[in-house]
């Protein structure tokens, strides 16, 4: 499937697409005096709103989150940490048109900087430059920057081709070929961890997780804003209901044209 294509798809079935669609539809058929139209409307006021809620968006995270949270950190059977680009900002001309890492992909190097200074073990990043034009740096030499620029950590090995979370599995095992590691820790959000560790058993690199960015409930208790439409709630359903999604697709990665996995 081309990736404008699946992007335009994935747009339409995540939050708030399909809100804005469903409602769309419905007022052009309630106006139409079609008899569906009004809850063809309400159906699409809702998925406008629900997922905009902590109460929802809490517990669609922990759906994901719950397979690693307690898993403990297997530090003492790992020979490396690997960091999983999550994403960038593209550049803009008024500042040089340099693209930058998005707030995903700075937690995950944060959290990578932490977990070396705490173990030790060598960093690979991996991350390519999907749809970028010729020059533009990839996602692993943005991550490269940040750590060593920003948190004074080494990077090892750079990995610099992949597109999606497989290829970063694949393409990341090719790239420690000869390296002597034949175990890894794998940086990522939570919600992203499952996925990815299915990516790196399929690739055939041994991983453990090391998540970080947990959006699941904490056990505060409920407050009034988790009522409220935020758009951090919004941000968290559209993460977990994306990771359902490519989750659901994954065994009919293989057989689709350009991988079929998003992300």
């Amino acid at each position: 499937m081309p990736a404008t294509l699946q992007s335009v798809i994935q747009q339409l079935l995540l939050p708030p697409g399909l809100g804005i669609v469903l409602t769309l539809a419905g007022l052009l058929l309630w106006r139409a005096e079609w008899r569906g139209g009004r809850p063809l409307l309400g159906l699409g006021l809702l998925a406008l709103l629900l997922p905009a809620l902590n109460v929802v968006a809490e517990p669609l995270a922990h759906s994901l989150e719950r397979e690693v949270r307690d898993v403990p950190l297997a530090v003492g059977r790992a020979d490396a940490i690997v960091v999983l680009g999550g994403g960038r900002l593209p550049g803009r001309a008024d500042d040089g048109g340099h693209d930058a890492l998005n707030a995903r992909t700075h937690e995950r190097v944060r959290h990578a900087a932490r977990l070396h200074r705490d173990t030790g073990l060598p960093l690979l990043v991996s991350g390519g430059s999907p749809g970028a034009a010729a020059g533009r740096r990839s996602e692993a030499e943005l991550m490269s920057a940040a750590l060593e620029g920003d948190h004074n950590v080494p990077v090892r090995w750079l990995e610099n081709t992949s597109r999606n979370t497989c290829e970063n599995a694949i393409h990341s095992r090719q790239r420690l070929q000869g390296s002597g590691v034949e175990h890894v820790l794998v940086v990522t959000q939570a919600m992203h961890m499952p996925r990815a560790l299915a990516c790196f058993r399929r690739a055939g690199l041994a991983a453990d997780p090391a998540p970080t960015g947990f959006r699941g409930p904490t056990g505060d208790g409920r407050r009034v804003h988790d009522f409220l439409p935020r758009v951090d709630a919004l941000e968290t359903s559209r993460f977990a209901l994306r990771e359902w999604l490519a989750r659901a697709a994954l065994p009919w990665r293989d057989r689709l044209p350009g991988g079929g996995d998003p992300d």
